[in-house]
């Protein structure tokens, strides 16, 4: 009778074990409902994607404007290589122990309130992702009109054509985007090594521009011109946008995002040695002082391949460089929406945002960052979009890492499955390589503070309304 009431009545097989609760966690999102699609290598390939475009490729006549020596520069470079690397470090050992998509907003909800995420979020849709996608369009349109003069009458119309053509890829399947994104960051990095080669080889000698090293480094327009490297370095924590899709996360997010950050690194400072050693500072910024205008050069590579092999090299190189703007704009389409729909998992008003077709795809949130694009394109000029993405983006990583440093002590005995040796120290120096930027910036650059703390605000003031619909945090 009683072997009647047994969960096993009859000895056939034995009980299937219980199974092990889910890990508790914040918001509302399903495990399965983000299959694990990418490997080490999309995840790699992401990083170094979004890390790898406008920035080099474009920056380099705001730094010789400010800093007439070749030696502060690649100081800078190597500067800005170190904060990416110390704060990939932290963000490694983050992402392991949280494989969850979404950035700074999933981090920040995580480590210190679900209002800073919030905020993060939403900021990070325009600064970190419809900003430096609109601001690589603008450098590919630059590129282009160099080969095709017709181009160079419609900067914006050409933007916008291929900003809508990477988000209609992207809204396929996520592994047609993945492997997208493989074969164009390969050949970035080929064009890229073929640049350092060929001025190892046949660069023509110029005499280097020297300056006052120590004391450029030391004045505030060295701090303000390392806003311009940190935005070339955003990128290098990408992998944890779309970390929920990675494959084995407690392996592989840390290399992606390590490996990926030192590679970059060392190959920004060897593109910026050849830029310099092939292009004059005169000719990447070219002052009037009648006019009291100064004209910086986007379009840097296309000189480079100029001063090597003439004219029809300067076609080659610019097209080539124009190709790696395509898979730096791919790359960001993939990984910006993820954070759109990572919050709109956890914040019911937004769950239709979050939405993903059978390929895995979010729709909705795609076509969210393409209008935001097209608003930027239309209305922002390059300088002040790079300016907004720096301020915007360093004050949310500082926030992570003052995040990290809290995580570290007040829960000094969370399982790590990746651990950063000198984990504080390492958020530290980010904190202090940062902060001295952010300063500098604020006292020089003050309407691009004043913009981006405003956003800031005013996205914090928006979570007030719906606070209630708040993931729950589970530390």
């Amino acid at each position: 009778m009683f072997a009647a009431l047994s969960p096993c009545p009859v000895p056939r097989a034995p009980c299937p074990a219980p199974r092990a609760p889910r890990p508790a966690r914040f918001g509302h999102t399903s495990p399965m409902k983000n299959p694990a699609r990418l490997g080490l290598a999309s995840a790699a390939a992401i990083v170094v994607a979004n890390m790898v475009g406008t920035g080099v490729f474009s920056t380099l006549s705001y730094q010789v404007h400010a800093l007439p020596d070749e030696a502060a520069i690649l100081w800078l470079w190597l500067i800005g290589g170190l904060a990416a690397l110390t704060g990939a470090l932290c963000c490694a050992e983050l992402g392991a122990a949280r494989p969850r998509s979404g950035g700074e907003y999933s981090l920040l909800t995580d480590l210190i309130h679900p209002a800073a995420g919030f905020a993060a979020g939403w900021i990070s849709m325009v600064a970190g992702f419809a900003g430096p996608i609109a601001a690589a369009a603008l450098a590919f349109s630059a590129y282009l009109g160099k080969l095709w003069p017709i181009a160079e009458a419609w900067p914006v119309s050409i933007a916008l054509i291929l900003v809508t053509l990477i988000s209609a890829l992207h809204m396929l399947r996520v592994e047609i985007g993945a492997q997208f994104q493989i074969i164009t960051t390969v050949f970035k990095l080929v064009v890229m090594f073929a640049i350092v080669g060929a001025a190892l080889l046949w660069a023509p000698e110029h005499a280097a521009t020297r300056g006052d090293t120590l004391g450029l480094m030391s004045s505030p327009e060295y701090a303000v011109s390392m806003v311009y490297v940190a935005y070339a370095y955003f990128g290098w924590n990408a992998a944890l946008y779309v970390a929920a899709e990675v494959r084995d996360p407690q392996r592989n997010l840390p290399r992606a995002l390590v490996l990926s950050t030192l590679a970059v690194t060392m190959l920004y400072i060897a593109v910026n040695w050849a830029f310099l050693r092939l292009v004059p500072f005169s000719e990447l910024v070219r002052v009037d002082p009648a006019a009291l205008t100064v004209e910086n050069e986007l379009a840097v590579g296309f000189l480079a391949g100029r001063a090597l092999f003439g004219e029809s090299g300067a076609m080659i190189v610019g097209a080539a460089i124009a190709l790696t703007l395509v898979s730096t704009v791919s790359a960001m389409v993939l990984a910006g929406p993820r954070v759109l729909a990572t919050l709109a998992d956890d914040w019911r008003p937004f769950a239709r945002l979050g939405a993903r077709h059978s390929g895995g795809a979010p729709r909705a949130a795609i076509l969210v960052q393409w209008l935001l694009i097209i608003v930027l394109l239309v209305t922002a000029s390059f300088e002040f979009v790079v300016n907004f993405i720096g301020v915007s983006l360093s004050l949310f990583n500082m926030g992570v890492m003052v995040g990290f440093v809290a995580d570290r002590i007040r829960r000094p005995d969370r399982v790590r499955p990746f651990r950063v040796p000198f984990g504080i120290p390492c958020a530290l120096l980010f904190l202090l390589i940062n902060g001295w930027m952010m300063v500098y910036l604020a006292i020089n650059q003050t309407l691009a503070v004043l913009v981006s703390v405003g956003a800031i605000v005013l996205a914090a003031l928006l979570y007030v309304p719906i606070r209630h619909h708040a993931p729950k945090v589970v530390l």
